[in-house]
């Protein structure tokens, strides 16, 4: 399962990687003996309100690539026309997608924008703790993470212990009301 994980000390006040891009191709047109197109290494940007992922002029420029399309950009500047192109995309540690079809736009400082039609396809999480913003992707997507799940959980397992603690006397090496297979005095017990 490709992923990647992405560490930054101190608070990160956007979430960025190195991406390879190159002309959009069939995965099949190497076993046909096709060359593969050159792969330019370009700094992009994740972008959850982008419904579509982006490359700049530069990108254009460089790989040569053509339109095969038009479609329309809504931005905080408000609605623009933009050529569609197709790419392929290696993101790190060999999470990477064939002929994605992106748009051309002015990006500022980088050369991609990742958006949620690449971040819809696995499971993308943020945290920050202890001063370090950690950001990790892997496709395809494996679980759900419900923070408030986990939390009804957590609070489910302690009420447990609470009541049994009320109605019964836990001994420091008995197994630990929550069911969690530890000793009390290793699990809930930690502090007591």
């Amino acid at each position: 399962m490709p992923a990647f994980t992405v560490k930054h000390n101190g608070f990160a006040s956007s979430l960025r990687t190195k991406c390879g891009v190159c002309q959009g191709f069939a995965i099949q047109n190497l076993n046909r003996g096709m060359p593969h197109p050159p792969v330019k290494e370009y700094e992009a940007i994740w972008d959850t309100g982008a419904e579509m992922s982006s490359i700049s002029h530069r990108v254009i420029r460089e790989l040569g690539l053509m339109p095969v399309g038009m479609a329309k950009n809504y931005t905080a500047a408000g609605e623009i026309d933009v050529h569609i192109y197709v790419v392929n995309v290696q993101l790190p540690m060999g999470v990477a997608f064939a002929q994605l079809p992106v748009t051309g736009n002015d990006l500022g400082d980088v050369d991609m924008l990742i958006g949620m039609d690449v971040i819809s396809k696995g499971d993308f999480a943020v945290t920050n703790v202890g001063g370090v913003t950690t950001f990790s992707f892997r496709i395809p997507s494996q679980e759900t993470i419900d923070y408030v799940e986990q939390d009804n959980q957590a609070n489910a397992k302690a009420q447990l212990v609470a009541d049994a603690l009320k109605h019964k006397k836990v001994g420091r090496n008995d197994p630990c009301p929550c069911g969690s297979g530890k000793k009390y005095k290793n699990c809930h017990g930690k502090n007591h």
